[in-house]
């Protein structure tokens, strides 16, 4: 979205014709610079942000119509005028600021000073180039049909070769010191940064690629500026890596030379065998040989570094998982791996820094150097390969292979290849980079799956075109399939020691400290879920395999003393254990019988507190002094002053208040609404007790009496709210302490849902990174369920027999059951016999289903599987929701987006009425969510686009659910709680995403495995079921199952075909032949055929299981007059039923099972004689040994295709090389030519590459 934004706005500038300004003020400024052309060139570099192509045309056409020769010559006095770094200025400056005359600045400041300008112009020459714009790029070097032409490639050159040989007049400068001080250093970052920007603006410049170009660089100087620039990478490489205060430099000098060796490789872009270009670059590595081989070793030391640092026998020597080692240990570490030199162990020991106890920080140390040599020795790696492959003669490189074999080894499973038939009909190679997170992903059981499924359904199907397409769809579902697992295994699993190490160096502020001293209960649940969770860690697969590993490299002795330290840490901590579990069952029995030991709360009453609301009240008229009064009114209760001096308390009676006493009395009110729990004396009588309307009327006397009693009224109260706190218990808290706890109660809240949170999405990952273990798990248990099934028998409880005698426990319940069926039988037959006579008394008898009295407790093992069984299913279905349902969905979303765009479903051409799936599939189209899997956000504006010409523009938006215009102002959705949760759910997607759901075969079968796993639980024999998981879960089984579905049409109807036929006959023998359908059993008569359903049935279950047909099942016909009739009507029986339809049947299940196994033979033989890409046999490349195998596994890969387009998926276009980019464009048109077929590298130089084994 950003993205559209941007062009949106650009566009719009556009239109007012800002690009045509901007190449007329560049135009006008002759080559000067100044802050108004800075300025220019920003709003230049804005409008062309991301390689905009409409723009970039507008600019180029103006330039071209105009004959604008001002533009060229200005950008070349522009890049003339730039400065580069001068050393004797700089010492200059620096010698004036030490004696104190220099009053304009640093040193620094006085060199490049228009750094931030140069980069700015060369930015916009990148961008009007941006995205491999052929026509620029050609018009950058020549302007055809101007008076005067500019060759601004060269004049880049130029200047970059003056800015390298300024870079080495610093170095010299400081190559006699110890360290780069910080003027030298910001001189430094200046010149790097520009050449940074000069190399990206030279690989745009040539990318794509521009053969003139290419050529141009080629014969200019630049390769001088190379060779320098190798000597000064290898050089400070060395010098910066020894001290840490000059790490920011390094990484600076690293990103450079991964610049440099970009625009190299980029110079190699459409590269012929034996090429030029190759050759001067040869010359070029030959003549800087000592500089690139102390680059090699250099990257070839620190990529060790990772491996070293991560086997079992260096982590024994970190002790505390803290990451920190001593110098010594680190040493001797290295000497035993034997991969380095003494050389290169006291050059490693010179780079690592040391903490005031002398320790190493080896994980901080690794990945300040392993991470930059790896993205850099990618990139040389790639350099090298792709010299090595173009130029097959040169016996120079030979040299710098052998130097860099040890960088080619480790790099080799991540340099993905692929061979592409380029713009130039030639077949070029592909070089790009493989993270070793996919290839893992690639090796996993559910691609394995999604991998053979493709080959057998598509290899023997279709032409070339048609099997590259559905090898690219398939490339785009396990594309997606990979991501989607890879964001399941996002939670990496840690083991202790990066908490022991984090916790080594945090630290808590004032605020975590006094909420940890407040929350003993949180810290305490914290320290049990840490405890689980370290459990956990330690009966993870992946550390029980480090564990088994550690112990393989044991000797006898260690393994010894292990096994020793084992139980004596079993002993010692199961005793420790007990001792603690003793000692709180203690403690808490003593605390029961002490009871709970109560604290007298001190209970503080301020005056400011005892006080209510305030009331100004009329002065009080002069009285006379009368006595003080006895009775006094506090907190509804009248209080009286005996004689002897004591106070007695009795409940204030009083007629009913009214709404406004009730609420003052009664205390009430809350403290929001300014009320207090207790009524307060006015303001102005502070001190005083409360007065009534009585002492108002009472005049003098009464005022005075209230003043001489203010010390009484006040301790009174004190002690009432002691007495009411105490009986009550009642802590009285402040406001703002109430709202802290509040708060303080919601932030733990929130933070227990966001751990639950994070906890559920950890288990669900879990079950579906385990979804095949727990298929596996689950058909275990169904063996074993089956297992104790076989000791189950039935007892007759109602029986005569003797089976029941010494049945132990259930004895007494067959006796109570036999007896009961007893006195039934009695009551009902008139008989005390038990089973004795007739069959209905026999069908009375009750049947007991259980387990012999030996294996009494298989019974308990049984409903445990069981329950486990259920919860292993459980785990199953929502395991396969997780991990297989969302690529269902994708290939869903994928297959609308597609017959959207290209077909125009829905617009262009509606769906048949029978298509059930195009209809439903209508619903989603609509919803504002769509598309939400794939990856193709914009699809329903391109179809809009490309449609809307042809077809009404509203009728599209409406159908598609967009916005009239382009960029609508989304409202937000504000507001929370669950009714505006709900409108917020896209109704629409989740009920189309159900019904996907719902109707994906798998699914069903996991749902049905569990429904018949619950089932189990009530009847153990349903679980015999799940032994049919067998054929589904192993592929030479579920052969098997698919020859009886994959001619499903074909036997359905066939058996359609049978049943009609046997109806057929079924009316004739109903009119003809009923008599020989009677038989007598038992002076009973039982006819099968005087009904037509009951002769129907007859006919289906006898008739078509007989060998003979329904001959064999009914009376002969000797001597009747019908004989001849039924001789036929038997024969013909068995010649159409038995002898056709039945052979039809079984003849569709044989041939599908052979046709499957044919195609399964015909899929592993097309695969061992013919390439999947090319098409060639392996006839051609067996000219020299294994050159088959060698075609197919590095040049035409299946995976390094599909990598390769995972590789751009999820690379920015506006970093693509050219050809990237041309493969992109390909494969957004749907257009498969850019794959090699009929042809490969190999065989198109097979001259230079002597043969068919070359290469």
């Amino acid at each position: 979205m950003e993205k559209q934004k941007l062009l949106f706005h650009q566009a719009r500038l556009a239109n007012r014709g800002v690009a045509e300004m901007v190449l007329l003020h560049i135009s006008a400024c002759k080559g000067v610079p100044s802050d108004m052309v800075m300025k220019t060139l920003e709003l230049g570099i804005s409008v062309l942000r991301g390689g905009n192509s409409d723009i970039q045309m507008g600019m180029l056409n103006h330039l071209k119509e105009k004959k604008d020769v001002g533009f060229f010559t200005s950008i070349a006095g522009l890049m003339n005028s730039c400065s580069v770094l001068d050393l004797d200025a700089f010492e200059r400056n620096t010698k004036a600021e030490g004696l104190g005359v220099g009053s304009e600045g640093a040193a620094g400041e006085k060199n490049m000073h228009d750094a931030e300008f140069t980069c700015a112009l060369f930015r916009f020459i990148q961008l009007t180039c941006e995205g491999h714009n052929l026509e620029w790029q050609n018009y950058l070097r020549t302007q055809a049909g101007n008076t005067t032409t500019v060759n601004v490639v060269i004049c880049t050159v130029d200047y970059l070769l003056r800015l390298q040989e300024s870079i080495m007049d610093f170095y010299w400068h400081y190559s006699s010191k110890e360290l780069i001080d910080p003027a030298g250093k910001a001189n430094f970052f200046k010149a790097i940064g520009v050449a940074s920007q000069v190399f990206n603006t030279l690989t745009e410049v040539i990318q794509g690629p521009c053969p003139q170009n290419q050529q141009a660089l080629a014969h200019s100087r630049l390769w001088d500026a190379v060779g320098g620039f190798l000597f000064l990478f290898s050089h400070m490489q060395d010098k910066l890596s020894k001290h840490s205060s000059q790490v920011d430099l390094l990484k600076e000098l690293l990103n450079l030379q991964k610049d440099m060796i970009t625009m190299m490789l980029s110079m190699l872009e459409g590269n012929v065998v034996n090429g030029t270009i190759g050759k001067q670059m040869v010359d070029t590595l030959v003549e800087s040989a000592s500089n690139v081989e102390l680059i090699l070793k250099y990257f070839d030391m620190f990529l060790k570094l990772k491996d070293l640092t991560e086997a079992p026998s260096f982590q024994e020597i970190d002790t505390n998982s803290d990451g920190w080692v001593s110098p010594k240990d680190f040493k001797e570490k290295m000497e035993q791996q034997k991969s380095y030199t003494p050389e290169e162990i006291s050059f490693l020991l010179m780079c690592c820094d040391t903490n005031h106890d002398g320790k190493i920080d080896y994980r901080e140390f690794t990945d300040r150097f392993h991470e930059p040599s790896k993205e850099i020795g990618f990139n040389l790696a790639v350099l090298l390969t792709n010299l090595s492959e173009h130029m097959p003669n040169e016996p120079r490189l030979a040299r710098f292979l052998e130097t860099a074999g040890s960088v080619l080894n480790y790099f080799e499973p991540f340099l993905g290849r692929i061979e592409i038939l380029g713009g130039s009909k030639k077949i070029e190679r592909v070089y790009f980079e493989i993270k070793e997170s996919n290839i893992e992903q690639w090796e996993k059981p559910q691609i394995k799956e999604s991998k053979r499924a493709f080959f057998y359904s598509i290899v023997t199907e279709g032409g070339d075109k048609e099997k590259l397409e559905a090898f690219v769809n398939f490339c785009e579902d396990a594309i997606f399939e990979m991501t989607h697992a890879s964001g399941l295994m996002a939670v990496v699993e840690s083991g202790g020691g990066g908490k022991a190490r984090e916790a080594a160096y945090s630290y808590m502020s004032e605020e975590d400290e006094e909420r940890a001293a407040k929350d003993p209960i949180r810290r305490s649940i914290q320290a049990f879920k840490d405890c689980i969770y370290f459990c956990f860690v330690m009966l993870s697969p992946s550390n029980i395999k480090n564990k088994i590993n550690e112990i393989q490299q044991m000797t006898i002795p260690e393994i010894f003393v292990g096994f020793f330290k084992m139980i004596f840490y079993a002993f010692y901590y199961s005793g420790f254990g007990v001792s603690v579990v003793i000692r709180y069952v203690v403690r808490v029995l003593m605390s029961l019988m002490r009871g709970p030991q109560v604290e007298e709360p001190v209970v503080e009453v301020k005056e400011d507190e005892k006080m209510g609301p305030l009331r100004v009240l009329p002065a009080l008229p002069a009285t006379d002094e009368g006595a003080p009064p006895t009775q006094l009114q506090a907190f509804g209760l009248d209080i009286k002053k005996e004689d002897n001096g004591q106070f007695h308390m009795a409940p204030h009676e009083s007629a009913p208040p009214s709404p406004q006493s009730s609420m003052e009395e009664g205390g009430e009110s809350t403290p929001e609404e300014g009320g207090e729990e207790h009524p307060k004396p006015p303001e102005g009588t502070e001190g005083e007790a409360p007065i009534s309307l009585v002492d108002l009327l009472g005049g003098e006397a009464a005022r005075k009496a209230a003043a001489a009693n203010v010390e009484v009224a006040a301790q009174q109260q004190a002690a009432m709210a002691a007495v009411e706190a105490e009986s009550k218990h009642v802590v009285v808290v402040e406001p703002s302490a109430v709202s802290q706890v509040r708060q303080g109660a919601v932030t733990a809240i929130t933070s227990l849902l966001m751990d639950f949170s994070e906890y559920t999405k950890r288990v669900l990952s879990y079950l579906a990174r385990n979804f095949y273990n727990l298929k596996y798990v689950a058909l275990v248990l169904a063996f074993c369920i089956n297992f104790i099934l076989l000791f189950y028998k039935v007892t007759v409880l109602g029986g005569d027999t003797d089976d029941d005698k010494g049945n132990g426990s259930p004895e007494a319940v067959a006796d109570l059951l036999d007896e009961l069926s007893a006195e039934v039988n009695s009551t009902e037959l008139g008989s005390g016999e038990v089973g004795g006579g007739s069959g209905e008394d026999e069908e009375d008898l009750v049947e007991w289903v259980h387990v012999d009295e030996d294996f009494y407790y298989m019974a308990h093992i049984l409903n445990l599987m069981a329950a486990c069984h259920s919860l292993v299913s459980l785990a199953m279905l929502i395991a396969y929701y997780h991990l297989k349902v969302p690529l269902a969905i994708f290939k869903r979303e994928k297959e609308i987006a597609r017959r959207l765009e290209f077909d125009g479903l829905y617009i262009a051409e509606q769906p048949e009425d029978d298509d059930i799936k195009s209809h439903w599939d209508k619903l989603v189209i609509s919803a504002k969510s769509f598309p939400v899997n794939y990856w193709d956000k914009f699809v329903k504006k391109k179809v809009r686009q490309k449609y809307s010409e042809t077809y009404d523009f509203d009728s599209i938006s409406n159908l598609l659910g967009m916005e009239k215009t382009s960029f609508s102002a989304q409202e937000d959705e504000g507001g929370s709680g669950l009714i505006n949760f709900i409108l917020n759910i896209d109704w629409r997607y989740q009920i189309w995403k159900s019904g996907v759901t719902i109707t994906d075969n798998s699914f069903l079968y996991s749902l049905w495995y569990f429904t018949f796993s619950i089932l189990g639980n009530f009847n153990n024999f349903f679980f015999a079921a799940h032994l049919l998981d067998v054929a589904v879960g192993f592929k030479t089984l579920r052969t098997i199952l698919q020859s009886v579905t994959h001619n499903g049409k074909q036997l359905v109807l066939t058996v359609m075909l049978l049943t009609i036929i046997v109806y057929i006959y079924t009316v004739i023998a109903f009119n003809f032949f009923r008599k020989f359908y009677i038989s007598e059993e038992e002076e009973e008569v039982d006819k099968k055929c005087h009904d037509m359903l009951t002769c129907f049935v007859f006919h289906l279950y006898k008739g078509v299981r007989a060998g003979g047909g329904i001959g064999d099942e009914i009376g002969p016909p000797d001597g009747d007059d019908y004989e001849a009739y039924r001789i036929m009507f038997d024969i013909t029986f068995f010649f159409f039923v038995i002898v056709i339809l039945l052979a039809i049947i079984q003849g569709l299940i044989i041939d599908a099972f052979g046709e499957l196994r044919d195609q399964l033979e015909s899929v592993k033989e097309d695969m061992e004689s013919n390439c999947f890409i090319c098409g060639i046999g392996k006839d051609y490349f067996d000219k020299v040994p294994h050159g088959f195998d060698t075609h197919v596994q590095q040049e035409h890969n299946l995976a390094n295709y599909m990598f390769f387009l995972m590789h751009l998926i999820n690379k920015p276009d506006t970093e693509y090389t050219g050809q990237e980019t041309y493969v992109w464009n390909m494969y957004q048109q749907r257009c498969w030519d850019f794959f090699p077929v009929g042809d490969c590298f190999r065989k198109q130089y097979e001259d230079e590459l002597g043969g068919g084994g070359g290469g």
